[in-house]
């Protein structure tokens, strides 16, 4: 039969279990303390794939040409790419978390009719875009949202007018070069006769002023008909080094204006010079000088600068008159558009047709009431 243990015994045996205990939790401990190390590792690794993953597909989007625009179930923006920000000028901390209804005053949705769609850009213009809409879901098939990707068109839209703008003028010019071959003839024979009908009329003669009506039409007419073979014709230019401010003066000694009435700066460097055919662009100055002038009503002025780029001079001519409306801005290189009653409607078609014949640009800025400029392109001579 055992002996019973003594207290001494019963608390060693205690302090031994405890011991025992306390080693068995130390070791679960480090095992613990591991194993959360390891967690820890594996949690930095997985974050940092993750903001790789996260960068890599932000950076992927960024660079996508095409415009990017996502919003969740409320139509509310969650994303605006770099490329739909060049599109329509908006940041993308302007538009997200902007309902996109309210920024771009429509649905979400693109149109189901086939065809150019619009959207409307920050400057208030409206872009044409070719757009599609996809569904954003996640795994399990639920849906998070919207996404549009879209193209801004506006460059192929410019590039169909111009092709249309260019047929209409081959087949105006066509039709020109008819009409003013089968008018020039018999306007000649006109004015001939006219001509001997004034010498035989007495000028004390009501007849005479009758007579001197038919040589002013026939010169009117004549000046349109030129106008219409010069427009027809291909430029013919003589290109030499030449002063801006030799041609600005040339143009300046043929206009007829009221100084009283209308005042003109020119504020040219006498050095700079232009590889230019010198009467055709003086044409083109006094072109657009005159009806600058007539653009003014009551009194005003006229600004005639120029300015040397890298290899290229810019010329501008800015009016104080009575401007134009968007309208007419678009129309004032058009053959036979004129605002003025007794204009032909050739002078801007022919001055543009100038221009560009020396590799140059000509461009129109106008708001109306308050003026007019036309700005000028041309190579430098150097």
């Amino acid at each position: 039969m055992e002996a019973p243990k003594t207290d001494v015994e019963a608390l060693a045996q205690a302090f031994d279990l405890f011991t025992k205990t306390t080693a068995s939790m130390e070791e679960a401990y480090r095992h613990l303390q591991q194993r959360v190390t390891d967690l820890d590792q594996e949690l930095a690794t997985k974050n940092l794939q993750l903001a790789l993953t996260t960068d890599y597909l932000s950076n992927l989007l960024e660079s996508i040409s095409d415009g990017v625009i996502a919003v969740d179930t409320q139509e509310t923006v969650t994303r605006f790419n770099r490329a739909a920000s060049l599109v329509l000028g908006f940041s993308a901390e302007e538009i997200v978390g902007q309902s996109f209804s309210q920024v771009f005053g429509r649905p979400f949705a693109a149109t189901t009719t086939p065809g150019t769609t619009e959207l409307e850009a920050k400057s208030g213009r409206a872009v044409p875009v070719s757009e599609r809409d996809s569904v954003i879901a996640d795994r399990d098939g639920n849906r998070l949202g919207y996404v549009k990707t879209f193209q801004d068109l506006s460059e192929l839209s410019a590039l169909r007018e111009q092709v249309r703008q260019i047929d209409r003028l081959a087949a105006i010019g066509e039709m020109a070069a008819t009409v003013a071959h089968e008018i020039r003839n018999p306007l000649g024979g006109i004015r001939g006769f006219a001509t001997f009908l004034s010498q035989d009329t007495p000028e004390d003669d009501p007849r005479h002023r009758l007579v001197q009506k038919i040589l002013a039409g026939t010169a009117s007419l004549e000046k349109v008909v030129n106008g219409l073979l010069e427009y027809t014709r291909p430029v013919e230019l003589k290109l030499t080094p030449t002063s801006c401010a030799g041609i600005a003066q040339a143009a300046m000694r043929y206009m007829e204006y009221d100084p009283n009435k209308v005042t003109i700066f020119t504020e040219i460097d006498p050095d700079l010079r232009i590889l230019a055919d010198g009467d055709k662009i003086r044409q083109v100055l006094m072109n657009i000088l005159v009806n600058a002038v007539q653009s003014i009503e009551s009194k005003g002025e006229i600004r005639l600068t120029a300015a040397a780029g890298e290899n290229v001079v810019h010329l501008s001519i800015q009016d104080t008159g009575t401007g134009m409306d968007d309208e007419a801005l678009k129309q004032i290189f058009s053959p036979f558009f004129t605002t003025k009653e007794k204009g032909t409607g050739l002078g801007m078609a022919v001055s543009q047709k100038i221009v560009e014949g020396h590799g140059g640009v000509l461009s129109a800025h106008s708001v109306a009431g308050e003026g007019t400029r036309i700005a000028i392109q041309l190579p430098r001579a150097e």
